[in-house]
């Protein structure tokens, strides 16, 4: 892991009036308040300052010092809203703040030495919980591991609704950039070797249900039929589809940079298929999808199908701008190219993005042609979510 500041972030509730010593405040009347003689009396919340006093004496005991050093206490509102800080052991700051809900949190922060042994345990934190669990008519608390900042690589990432996921990453193998994107290949205990494209996980050496999603596979016959995949640098989706014995695979990759490195630190995923770009029934063209398949327009090629690995639909408030615009040129180009019976696959979103997903289809309502589409899903390993794969084809008239 390397050095890195620790936050450790713990949080209870007490009755708001604990805080006040007034009960539950009507907002009016603490805004009325402000501007009469009462203010003063709510400067005192000796609720908190008793409150203050365990949880600092409990933190001392864990802690094994004698005493922290205040370095500042502040009311910031009359209706149980507080600040203090204080130093610590380990050159750390604790944070203890309360709000006008009852919330209370607590945030310790200091620098953990590689090797060193933290701070507070989980464990340890557990036990905080344990012994502020009478104060202030304590009825909810919730402990958490410690965050890891300014650590030598990520270990952090979002799902595709934005929420924090932490990922058992202890190495960077390889960290560049191409002329198109940022290039990592970061090893997971759990998930093996990782394509991290701008900050973004890709796909890992256990995310073979991905692909087998992506594709259809046990679904579709492949057997004889042409297909154009459009990205998938990984190689992973033309190595899959070599097994299913089609007459031919052509995939376009314009970045070759994330080939190279794939085929080196990703080659369970991608095996043999991008040591050459010209194989038995494939060729890897290097190059912008969407000028190969306007050629292939222009020359009357056609395809059975069109599978798109490439970028996420966008979370956004509404279906506009340049990844938009991306999105629909590439489904159009793609039907265009496609014969009568042809069939467009790609992937979509985590199932936690309706809104996007939606939109989306909306999308699909509104290309050149009428279309019909179905949905599948699967929850990928390195994604740590439940991913949307789409299936479209002409609508028959």
């Amino acid at each position: 892991m390397g050095s890195c500041a620790n936050t450790i972030l713990l949080d209870f509730s007490v009755h708001p009036s604990y805080l006040t010593d007034e009960g539950n405040f009507n907002l009016t009347l603490i805004v009325e308040a402000h501007y009469s003689l009462l203010l003063p009396h709510y400067f005192l919340p000796s609720g908190f300052q008793k409150l203050e006093k365990e949880i600092v004496s409990e933190l001392e005991k864990h802690m094994g010092v004698n005493s922290l050093v205040k370095l500042l206490g502040k009311m910031i509102s009359p209706i149980g809203d507080n600040l203090s800080i204080y130093s610590g052991p380990r050159l750390s700051v604790i944070n203890f703040r309360t709000f006008p809900n009852g919330l209370v949190t607590i945030n310790i922060d200091y620098f953990m030495e590689e090797g060193a042994q933290p701070l507070l345990t989980l464990e340890e934190s557990r036990g905080l919980e344990l012994a502020w669990g009478t104060l202030g008519n304590k009825f909810k608390s919730v402990t958490l591991p410690a965050i890891k900042r300014g650590t030598p690589f990520d270990i952090y990432f979002l799902s595709s609704d934005e929420r924090i996921m932490e990922y058992d990453i202890d190495q960077v193998i390889y960290d560049d950039r191409s002329p198109f994107q940022h290039i990592q290949i970061l090893h997971s205990n759990t998930f093996g070797n990782m394509l991290v494209l701008d900050d973004l996980q890709n796909l890992a050496e256990s995310d073979l249900i991905y692909t087998e999603s992506i594709m259809c596979r046990g679904i579709e016959n492949y057997k004889d039929k042409e297909i154009l995949i459009l990205g998938g640098g990984d190689g992973a989706l033309l190595n899959e589809l070599r097994k299913e014995q089609p007459k031919h695979i052509t995939m376009v990759e314009i970045d070759e940079m994330v080939m190279q490195i794939c085929k080196v630190y990703l080659r369970p995923a991608c095996g043999d298929t991008l040591d050459t770009y010209k194989g038995e029934n494939y060729d890897i063209v290097v190059g912008d999808c969407m000028l190969y398949m306007d050629n292939c327009k222009k020359e009357g090629k056609t395809f059975d199908y069109v599978i798109a690995d490439l970028t996420d639909i966008p979370i956004s408030p509404t279906p506009q701008g340049e990844l938009w615009d991306f999105i629909k040129k590439i489904l159009n180009m793609s039907f265009s190219v496609l014969n009568s019976n042809g069939k467009y696959f790609t992937h979509g979103n985590g199932s936690s993005s309706p809104k996007a997903l939606k939109m989306f289809e909306d999308v699909l309502d509104q290309l050149d042609i009428p279309v019909t589409f179905t949905r599948t899903h699967a929850f990928v390993p390195s994604f740590l979510e439940d991913w949307v794969f789409y299936q479209i084809q002409r609508k028959k008239v």
